[in-house]
């Protein structure tokens, strides 16, 4: 593979709009892999409210852009895509059967595959060839395919995350899935 695969990452909370710095797939994968993330997303998975779940989120994990490099993070401000797409999947019964299942897809190449950080999700980092259509229209049609061959229910296949510059929050994951491909750049 030919690609780095570049996105903006930001520190916590999420009201923080401004990147720190670049960074590439691989580099997500690896914090996402570390010890780093850790404490953050064992708290985070004992609290039982979805509201407070949803703020100590917000405030305590860092994020990334996977559409791509931003100056900030709005839709207008994106710098260049990464051609990457970031599907977030919520509320699945067997999150690693899933996470195998996608992987092998054939229609889609799997970057990059992690557990969510609330711990029933995964997301999914897909290459997208953007020359076929636009980033809006790939999730569209991912989303789409995710529900119809997968048996998705809408609120699994999150439909807020359609816009280029939506934040995808890191927790800790051991079981990260990076492409083998990647690993040879």
């Amino acid at each position: 593979m030919e690609k780095n695969y570049e996105m903006s990452f930001f520190c916590a909370p999420i009201t923080n709009k401004v990147p720190l710095r670049t960074v590439t797939l691989i580099e997500v994968a690896k914090m996402v892999k570390s010890l780093w993330l850790e404490p953050q997303t064992t708290v985070l998975r004992k609290i039982t409210s979805e509201a407070e779940a949803r703020e100590f989120k917000g405030k305590n994990l860092p994020y990334v852009t996977p559409a791509g490099v931003f100056s900030y993070c709005n839709d207008q401000s994106l710098v260049k895509h990464s051609g990457v797409l970031c599907m977030d999947l919520d509320h699945i019964g067997d999150v690693d059967g899933l996470k195998h299942r996608l992987i092998k897809d054939s229609l889609f190449e799997t970057l990059m595959a992690f557990r969510s950080p609330s711990g029933d999700g995964l997301k999914w980092f897909i290459k997208i060839d953007l020359t076929r259509c636009d980033h809006r229209q790939w999730f569209d049609a991912v989303r789409n395919y995710l529900m119809s061959m997968y048996g998705l229910g809408d609120k699994q296949a999150d439909p807020s995350v359609r816009n280029e510059s939506r934040a995808c929050f890191l927790c800790y994951d051991p079981q990260v899935y990076v492409n083998p491909a990647l690993l040879t750049v």
